[in-house]
């Protein structure tokens, strides 16, 4: 049994207006079909039906054409965007057969609008016409009443207004006849006439009526002064185009009844807004508690209608923005706003969301001042959860935010001081540990170059402490920049540098490092050799100081689709997991017996993990207390 589908087309007030596509699609003289954006084919009426097939699920190429993709002529997607005109008349070869195809959106029709596809078979309503003739082998009179019926058809399905459709039709009527009848053709429709009836009435009239609906809404007439009749190919010509006619006045028939309904449910939605407005102002003068806070509230507080116009301006309002309440109340909530469209963007958000806190943003106050608030904003319901406007509490930041401004200048103040201090103390150690590395391999006396030894050995520390604090400093101070390149062997170019870094500060354990316990392998990815060798120093030298005596290390790479995940790891004491994500903020040491004789600047993780991330990477640790500790973190291979 063939379902009845419903066009449901939608207007202003929420309002449905429901067609029977059984009736709507069989109201059309030729093949006619409605098709969704998706392609797939919604219903199509008995005259294209006939040899398709089942049409669930299939799309209009395939079911219509019997193609595996788009028709040629057809911009499918932009004609559903809006963005193309309709086709009018379209010739195409549909499985074997020459059809004249046209095709529309329309726009209000479902719930995102459907396309409209007419199609007729020109050789099932025709002599048959071989479009793939030699010039001179078609019939010249059939040629000459097919490109006229076409004409129609095309004018008819056009934007023009009806009277230019008219004329022009009833022009392409007499182009198809034989010019020698000398044929006057007009038209009756709806007491009015369209073209002119002969000055002098002949006899030899012939009419078509032109039916809508089943019932005469006028006639199409052809008078030939020549002849008795018309010849049975001009009188078909007539019947079409009178028929032709007919669809076109049922159609705009339909529109009127569609406009109509618009207009009606126009006054419904303007009707349902003006009673809003009513239930609104009573609500906001039947609640006295919520006025009490509104005046007492230390902060701003302003209601919006449905139509963005201020309701309610409260007293912290008049202070902060110098309005009066009287000025404020219906205006747009848009007119204080510095910029009205993020006001506007806002509103869809909350609309979604329903909701937002903590919005910084900037208002006009009446002397033309500006005024930083953080913003509240949120939907306003009544006890029947329909929405009546927007509330907004608003607090005045502006002091606050002078605040933070200055603080951020003493901020970059002492960024830029660290980062002078770092530097400078950073090359004087460098000439202080040379030379102490100097006086070490020269000096013979042994108490003597023990005391070197740890002028030398503090000098490193200072050394690591200051780039530490170089480091942190070109991260905060805008100098650090990461330059990326194809790094092709990471263990090379990255591990065994920062191990070589290594050996002078913990001789004794520079053989615990060895691509045998885990490795990285020859693997190529894009980073900045020099920064990431930062990043193994560090670690390893982590694992170096934290590690149990005798402990292990070790170091390893995890080859993933589009990113390595890399680790190092050792046994020892770990880290509680109360401190594991904390770890890497900036200062911070774990503070137990088993790290109080250790030394360090509480930076050296938290510039790893800049850099980490300065990759396009993330960095974390997992450990088991008492038994070992594991950093990992991953890099993008791109």
């Amino acid at each position: 049994m063939k379902r009845t589908r419903i066009i449901k087309a939608g207007y202003s007030g929420g309002k449905i207006l429901q067609i029977p596509t059984d009736s709507f699609l069989e109201s059309f003289p030729d093949g006619a079909a409605l098709i969704d954006p998706t392609t797939s084919i919604v219903q199509m009426n008995s005259r294209l039906a006939q040899g398709v097939g089942s049409i669930d699920g299939r799309p209009c190429y395939e079911v219509l054409a019997g193609l595996s993709t788009f028709c040629p002529f057809c911009p499918f997607e932009d004609l559903v965007r809006g963005t193309a005109a309709a086709i009018e008349g379209a010739i195409h070869d549909r499985q074997g057969r020459i059809c004249s195809v046209s095709v529309r959106f329309l726009s209000q029709a479902g719930e995102r609008g459907l396309i409209l596809e007419f199609v007729r078979d020109l050789e099932a309503q025709h002599r048959v016409i071989d479009v793939q003739m030699k010039p001179g082998e078609v019939p010249s009179y059939a040629l000459k009443k097919l490109t006229g019926l076409l004409a129609v058809s095309r004018d008819l399905m056009g934007s023009a207004a009806f009277d230019k459709k008219m004329t022009n039709v009833l022009k392409h009527i007499v182009a198809s006849m034989d010019e020698a009848l000398g044929v006057k053709v007009w038209a009756e429709v709806d007491d009015k006439t369209y073209g002119v009836p002969p000055a002098k009435q002949a006899a030899k009239v012939m009419g078509k009526a032109i039916n809508v609906e089943g019932k005469a809404r006028g006639s199409l007439y052809a008078a030939c002064p020549t002849q008795e009749c018309l010849p049975s190919e001009d009188e078909y010509v007539l019947e079409e185009a009178a028929d032709l006619i007919g669809r076109q006045v049922e159609i705009y028939h339909l529109e009127a009844q569609l406009r109509q309904s618009e207009e009606r449910y126009k006054k419904l939605a303007a009707n349902l807004a003006k009673e809003m407005w009513t239930r609104t102002e009573a609500l906001a003068k039947e609640t006295g508690y919520l006025e009490g806070i509104l005046r007492c509230c230390d902060d701003m507080i302003i209601t919006t209608d449905l139509e963005s116009q201020i309701v309610e301006f409260n007293p912290a309002a008049e202070r902060i923005l110098g309005y009066t309440a009287e000025e404020m109340q219906g205006r747009k909530i848009t007119d204080i706003w510095i910029n009205a469209r993020e006001r506007n963007q806002l509103l869809e958000e909350i609309t979604v969301s329903g909701g937002i806190r903590n919005y910084e943003t900037r208002l006009k106050a009446k002397s033309g001042e500006i005024r930083e608030i953080s913003l509240t904003l949120s939907l306003l319901r009544d006890e029947e959860d329909r929405i009546l406007g927007t509330v907004g509490v608003s607090k005045d930041i502006g002091r606050e935010l002078a605040i933070m401004r200055e603080l951020e200048l003493l901020n970059q103040n002492y960024r830029e001081t660290i980062h002078f201090i770092s530097h400078e103390t950073k090359n004087s150690l460098i000439v202080i540990g040379g030379f102490a590395r100097r006086l070490l391999e020269t000096e013979g006396d042994h108490e003597r170059a023990e005391q070197l030894k740890i002028v030398y050995h503090h000098s490193q520390f200072l050394e690591a402490m200051s780039r530490d604090f170089l480091m942190m400093a070109e991260l905060e101070y805008g100098e650090f920049q990461v330059r990326k390149r194809a790094i092709k062997n990471f263990y090379e170019e990255v591990i065994l540098p920062a191990m070589v870094g290594l050996k002078e500060r913990y001789p004794e354990s520079f053989k615990s490092y060895d691509a045998s316990m885990g490795g990285v392998g020859n693997i190529t990815l894009m980073g900045d050799p020099a920064l990431l060798e930062v990043v193994y120093r560090n670690l390893f030298g982590n694992a170096l100081k934290y590690r149990y005596p005798d402990g292990k290390i070790a170091y390893g790479v995890l080859d993933r689709p589009d990113s390595y995940l890399f680790n190092v790891w050792n046994e020892g004491p770990g880290v509680a997991r109360d401190q594991l994500d904390r770890i890497f903020d900036k200062f911070y040491r774990v503070r137990d017996e088993t790290t109080q004789d250790k030394r360090g600047t509480g930076l050296g993780l938290y510039n790893i993990r800049r850099i980490v991330e300065a990759h396009g990477g993330r960095i974390w640790c997992e450990s088991v207390p008492g038994k070992w500790v594991n950093f990992l973190f991953v890099l993008p291979k791109q």
